[in-house]
């Protein structure tokens, strides 16, 4: 009985670990995309409880770079923590725990987070001494109401006409201005030149230069992105990111989003209702201090409930202090399962 690294192979194991946790079903695709090809690493952080060849538990990191007080740092998105049911009550989840935060010093990273359910965040405190920071507020506009209650109350449907007039009035317009909006299918350096202008922006914000943005939006293999760049002249100013879910409703998210300054949100707000004008809601997620919720409050958007926690542990000694969420930028786009 030992944890070890991932060593290629592996992974087999860890899918079939994967559905008999979490009950779903990953293609080997996705797993590779997720640990294999993120250009922020240069190998799988990936820990295994081994009993006689036979994974009975796994933790990993989703690695990534990270603007702290305007420097470069190594932090890890905690993901993917399971312990086979069969083998719980062994203690599997504190040696994992125990052997990550290790590795992680020993790897240079900085500061672990985390969005974890919430026994995995009871147990994430209990052996970790991490810190709940907060719990992430989900800010929500309902752009098409009577198509929505159709979808609890039938004969609502037939007035689903009356969205349209609904939406004359609450949904924004372009306006006037001097940018300019274009389609990104592929990020180049401009992206890379802003990222570098905002890394003051706050202390804490995962570096979106263009080779993390293009991994994580335009080379994900099962989920669809649309990303729109606002630009004054040839020159990056704010991008935004969207992406519908349908099912009895159709829902639409702001995934990521980034203003080099505070005019440009509200015409990246613009564009979002532009992607998203037959997305019955709009959600997002965004801290009360974070620059996008003047415009969304303006716009509308509610803050409807904070159903997921942000979790926090500082590996370095320079990272003492990040614990309060009002030092930090976040948007959906920051955890794997959007």
């Amino acid at each position: 009985m030992t944890v070890r690294h991932y060593q290629p192979g592996d992974e087999h194991q860890i899918q079939e670990l994967f559905k008999k946790t979490f009950d779903q079903d990953r293609s080997l695709q996705s797993w590779s995309w997720k640990f294999i090809d993120n250009p922020k690493q240069t190998e799988p952080f990936i820990l295994l409880y081994d009993e006689d060849g036979k994974i009975l538990g796994h933790i990993s990191l989703w690695m990534t770079e990270a603007y702290i007080d305007g420097k470069k740092s190594k932090i890890g998105l905690r993901a993917d923590t399971m312990v086979d049911p069969d083998a719980r009550g062994k203690g599997i989840y504190k040696k994992l725990n125990d052997s990550l935060l290790d590795e992680a010093e020993q790897a240079g990273i900085d500061y672990l987070y985390g969005f974890p359910a919430p026994k995995a965040k009871e147990l994430f405190l209990r052996y970790t001494g991490a810190h709940h920071m907060t719990d992430m507020p989900r800010w929500m506009f309902i752009q098409q109401p009577f198509s929505l209650l159709s979808t609890k109350i039938s004969p609502i449907g037939i007035f689903k006409p009356l969205d349209k007039i609904y939406k004359k009035f609450r949904v924004p317009k372009r306006t006037d201005s001097d940018y300019s909006i274009k389609k990104i299918t592929k990020c180049d350096h401009s992206f890379d030149r802003l990222a570098d202008q905002v890394s003051n922006q706050s202390h804490v914000m995962v570096v979106r230069d263009s080779a993390y943005l293009n991994w994580r939006y335009h080379d994900h293999p099962e989920n669809t992105y649309e990303m729109h760049g606002l630009y004054e002249g040839d020159e990056l100013k704010g991008y935004m990111v969207t992406s519908k879910e349908k099912g009895k409703f159709t829902n639409g998210f702001i995934v990521d989003w980034l203003a080099l300054s505070d005019d440009v949100w509200p015409l990246l707000l613009q564009q979002a209702f532009l992607n998203l004008h037959d997305a019955d809601i709009i959600q997002t997620w965004c801290l009360e201090h974070s620059p996008p919720v003047k415009s969304l409050k303006k716009q509308g958007f509610i803050h409807k409930d904070s159903p997921m926690p942000l979790v926090g542990k500082e590996i370095s000694a320079h990272t003492l202090g990040l614990g309060n969420p009002e030092k930090w930028f976040i948007t959906p786009g920051d955890v794997d399962s959007f």
